[in-house]
């Protein structure tokens, strides 16, 4: 096997090119066979539930679940991204990047668009200002959401993440930008329960109060006596107020559930680890810098996100309770288009990512005036956002 080249990049940014770039990572419960894994949870209706599907995997159809989704995947891969900046390591920390800063009475709170949701288009960034006006009239922001798929410059030189991740600016009134996502990420564990049974372990722990098992609060004024000068959000208050109970502001003890409702995981046969960087969708990005310099700012995309995919490779944290190791090496995989065999390569490093990141920066640098100096467009957030916000979920 051979290593990924910037030679490589080059062809496959290019009509013609390679479709698409795979990794593939076996992977097994830290704990042992068995042990369980803790699956995403998603909402079905005001219940918590997983995410069961069939999948195609070694030439048959398998109930699987999703351990980490496509969306919740790249934000990992956005937090090697985050972390660079923040740490001021390796080229990563030398992308521009839009931060938007909340003052509050115990200091400032600041977030990158690698961490907002939305990314460069954002709703903390949208209704916030710059240089002392509305950030939606900026005219390097108006340029920015202006953009096209023939044209993404302006929003590359301000948030290279949006455009290499993917982002929407939906909620605008009209031209609303729709850029694709070229990486797509998950975590999927092959049930090892395949029959039509319950597959979930359905159990949560135990907690014991010292002082008492069980704390009710008869009268309504002493109620408000306990919760008058406790950070409760206004969820949690109003409910203790209302029923006196303990429980509720974490007063008490909790006996073990094992209830249909609650969730503890799933047990799991395989796991797989699945990241694909889709040329065929960079191949569609323009930039305004001709044909070279377009395909440079494409290679040098490329670069990113596989930078920030072995950035996740090396620290794979997830959630609690979903403890996954690495069985075996990576395949790293270049397709090999109209049937022609795919090339497998050697897995990347963070050392050979860096220096395959700092190669194709430099070529953008060259071809296409591509100048990365950690510039920071500077949003002030609006206070007025801070001030109605709440821990409680609407």
């Amino acid at each position: 096997m051979r290593a990924l080249t910037l030679d490589d990049l080059n062809e496959a940014v290019r009509i013609g090119g390679a479709n698409s770039l795979t990794e593939r990572i076996e992977m097994v419960p830290a704990g042992g066979d068995e042990s369980i894994v803790a699956p995403a949870k998603y909402t079905n209706g005001n219940a918590a539930t997983y995410v069961i599907e069939n999948r195609y995997i070694d030439d048959k159809a398998c109930k699987t679940v999703l351990i980490d989704s496509k969306t919740s995947h790249a934000n990992r891969l956005e937090k090697t991204i985050t972390d660079a900046m923040k740490d001021d390591d390796g080229l990563l920390a030398r992308m521009p990047r839009i931060r938007v800063t909340y003052r509050t009475d115990s200091g400032e709170r600041q977030f990158l668009d690698t961490e907002l949701p939305h990314r460069a288009f954002d709703g903390h960034i949208r209704v916030g200002t710059h240089d002392g006006q509305p950030t939606s009239r900026s005219e390097l922001y108006t340029a920015a959401r202006n953009c096209t798929l023939d044209n993404l410059m302006p929003l590359f030189d301000l948030s290279p993440d949006t455009v290499a991740f993917g982002g929407w600016d939906s909620t605008r009134s009209r031209n609303q930008l729709r850029i694709p996502s070229v990486f797509g990420g998950e975590i999927v564990g092959v049930l090892a329960v395949q029959d039509d049974g319950d597959p979930v372990v359905h159990r949560a722990g135990a907690r014991v109060d010292p002082v008492e098992a069980s704390i009710v609060v008869a009268n309504r004024k002493d109620r408000e006596k306990i919760t008058e000068g406790a950070d409760l959000s206004e969820g949690t208050k109003k409910k203790f107020e209302t029923n006196g109970k303990g429980s509720a502001i974490g007063l008490g003890a909790i006996p073990p559930n094992a209830g249909n409702d609650v969730l503890d995981g799933v047990a799991v046969s395989r796991t797989l680890c699945i990241h694909v960087l889709s040329f065929a969708t960079l191949r569609s990005f323009r930039f305004g810098k001709g044909k070279e310099g377009d395909a440079a700012i494409r290679a040098l995309i490329a670069a990113v996100i596989l930078r920030a995919m072995v950035g996740f490779n090396a620290d794979p944290v997830l959630r609690a309770n979903c403890f996954l190791n690495e069985k075996e090496a990576p395949t790293f995989t270049l397709n090999g288009r109209f049937g022609k065999d795919d090339v497998e390569l050697e897995p990347l490093t963070i050392e050979t990512a860096e220096a395959l990141l700092r190669a194709a920066y430099d070529q953008a640098h060259d071809k296409a005036g591509i100048d990365w100096q950690g510039q920071v467009f500077e949003v002030q957030g609006n206070p007025e956002v801070l001030r109605n916000s709440s821990a409680d979920e609407e």
